[in-house]
């Protein structure tokens, strides 16, 4: 029989995102403003309110960049993790087996990536929900840690098809 599920987490934005919307926002505004003022009163003022407008679509082009989500799409044993980018772009970015899988578990606060991995951070990032980690050699990675949020479904998909060894 088939398995089949897909998964969105949005990532909850941190301090850091905030700090760059409130920055994108106050420059592209400022910039409107020095494109709209400068050239006032002159030929050149139809040229500065097209700057200015482009300097406010800009701002919001990038605000909205910062808002991403994860989808999950777990089929026959098979995860393919896909980065959304404000709610327009998409972009597939790791597909393991679950079946390689080294190690499984809850990725608590005292969790860590042993030297020498490569970590693919795809979680929710909210304490509120409960992160797993996932090690497997991956083919062009190498030895890989992918974190991510899975909901209870997800999970009841994904631990039988761990190696028999990691079930728990």
């Amino acid at each position: 029989m088939d398995s089949f599920k897909e998964q969105i987490v949005r990532k909850q934005p941190t301090k850091n995102d905030k700090l760059a919307k409130l920055f994108i926002m106050i420059a592209s505004v400022a910039l409107a403003a020095l494109c709209f003022i400068f050239p006032f009163g002159t030929q050149f003022s139809v040229f500065g309110i097209f700057f200015a407008a482009l300097s406010l679509y800009g701002g919001y082009y990038f605000i909205t960049r910062l808002d991403v989500e994860y989808e999950y799409i777990f089929t026959n044993g098979e995860i393919d993790v896909d980065k959304i980018t404000a709610q327009r772009s998409r972009k597939r970015l790791i597909t393991f087996r679950c079946g390689a899988a080294t190690d499984f578990g809850v990725a608590g606060e005292d969790f860590e990536t042993p030297d020498g991995r490569t970590l693919v951070l795809v979680c929710a990032c909210d304490s509120e929900q409960t992160d797993y980690y996932i090690n497997f050699n991956h083919k062009s990675l190498g030895e890989t840690t992918v974190i991510f949020t899975p909901d209870e479904d997800m999970l009841a998909l994904v631990k039988p098809a761990l190696p028999r060894t990691l079930r728990k």
